[in-house]
């Protein structure tokens, strides 16, 4: 054995500054930057109302206040709290920076602001100054909106099949990947390589692309279970469609430059390649900027309705899915949610289809035409005795009931066997199932009285 393998250690030695950064590490970025940005705020806070000899320029001075003080420092904190221009936070913003600060003093002074009794004072202002916030209109929490049917069909439709060209290949080929494996939005874009996905054949014959790599992101780090998966998800060809996204994810990881390993590459000017070259796409990555704004570049360059973010695909996948009555415990294997909760806020909100849907229903309830035009007349006996359509007489002294729904279409149903033999039912529909219900339901209460009653060749 030689003597440098002899005095070799097994094990490492951390500085203490290296462990303390290991520990501030574990936290996702988008962690890391609210916490900063919540001790700036409050920091900023103090320096405006403290006397100039008790002004601070470090975050470490924060380590040194007593609790006690810092307790009122706070109780003043939260009702006055504003951003850069004035304006008052919203309820979600001001809670976020309460958290920042419990997450900051949880690591570097092992005590939580939201749970320490010494607190107390200040987290009761903090609930009132929300309450205060709702009450001004500040508690609406503006969510990642879904794309609308049209502006999906827009961004499909800019990529032309038959005359492809290296920007739209990307576009689609980006979209479809963040759209069918319900990624999240900016989260390790520019960390995706060639043989981050891959191409497979199922049982049946059919290919689809897939996540190889696993991946850290903000929902999956170490409290991770052995069966937790950043996602399932699979990008199934449809070998009937030109826009097939199998077929043009092949062919996008085929004019990639060889030289790069970057998925994300940026595309060769329009005017300085031809479709029959090998390589479509320079030496260069895409930036994490430019790739973290990409649907919003989407957006203007197709002028679409609005101006979508990159998590709003995630927001119209997880969306339509719902829509579609699959299961929330379907949906998160897809989409990586660690809680069925999660998923229930996008179930929770509306489409615009609905808003339609709802806002017609309620405008035709009360439209001045409808309410004119409806009418329902109840003649309660007869006592005439005629011939049905099927040669039989009618029951004499059986209701008549005339239902008349101001519609234009009618529908007629006859009833053969058993206790309606004979019977024959006509009814006039109003185009909206707001007055069709309730009227079916009764006519099917009469239904039920003529069996009871055991009438046959009664006319309805």
């Amino acid at each position: 054995m030689e003597p440098s393998e002899a005095k070799r250690k097994r094990f490492s030695r951390l500085s203490e500054e290296e462990i303390q950064n290991l520990v501030e590490g574990k936290d996702s970025e988008n962690t890391r930057k609210a916490t900063k940005n919540a001790v700036v705020t409050f920091l900023a806070y103090w320096n405006e109302v403290k006397p100039e000899d008790e002004r601070v320029k470090n975050i470490e001075s924060l380590e040194k206040i007593p609790k006690k003080e810092l307790n009122g420092l706070l109780a003043n904190f939260w009702p006055n709290a504003k951003k850069q221009n004035g304006d008052s936070y919203k309820k979600s913003a001001l809670m976020g920076i309460r958290f920042g600060l419990q997450r900051h003093f949880l690591l570097k002074r092992e005590f939580d602001i939201l749970s320490d009794g010494e607190f107390s004072k200040s987290n009761q202002i903090f609930e009132a100054a929300i309450i205060e916030l709702k009450r001004q209109g500040f508690g609406k929490v503006d969510h990642h909106s879904p794309i609308s049917k049209e502006d999906l069909e827009k961004i499909q439709s800019s990529y032309n099949p038959s005359s492809p060209d290296p920007k739209s290949l990307q576009q689609v080929v980006w979209f479809n990947i963040m759209f069918h494996l319900i990624r999240r939005g900016r989260e390790n874009l520019r960390l995706l390589t060639k043989e981050s996905f891959a191409v497979q054949v199922d049982a049946a014959g059919k290919k689809f692309v897939y996540q190889v790599v696993d991946e850290l992101d903000k929902n999956h780090r170490a409290n991770d279970q052995p069966d937790d998966s950043p996602g399932e998800g699979r990008m199934y060809e449809r070998p009937e469609s030109p826009y097939c996204p199998v077929k043009t994810f092949e062919l996008y990881l085929s004019k990639l430059n060889p030289a790069l390993s970057c998925l994300w590459q940026r595309p060769r000017a329009t005017e300085n390649f031809s479709h029959s070259d090998k390589v479509w796409y320079c030496n260069v990555p895409l930036g994490k900027n430019t790739l973290g704004t990409f649907m919003s570049s989407i957006s203007k360059e197709l002028k679409l309705s609005q101006k979508y973010t990159n998590h709003c695909i995630r927001a119209t996948a997880v969306s339509l899915l719902d829509e579609c009555n699959f299961e929330a415990r379907h949906i998160m294997r897809v989409s990586g949610h660690k809680s069925e909760s999660s998923i229930r806020s996008y179930s929770r909100r509306l489409s615009e289809v609905k808003q339609k849907e709802i806002s017609h229903a309620l405008s035709s309830a009360c439209s001045v035409e409808n309410l004119e035009s409806t009418s329902t007349t109840i003649v309660a006996m007869h006592e005439q005795t005629s011939e049905n359509s099927l040669g039989r007489n009618t029951v004499p002294n059986s209701p008549v009931i005339i239902q008349n729904f101001a519609s234009h279409n009618q529908k007629s149903v006859n009833f053969n066997e058993v206790a309606f033999f004979g019977a024959n039912v006509n009814i006039n529909f109003y185009n909206s199932k707001l007055f069709c219900i309730p009227y079916l339901g009764f006519i099917a209460l009469i239904f039920f009285l003529m069996r009871i009653s055991r009438l046959k060749g009664a006319k309805f």
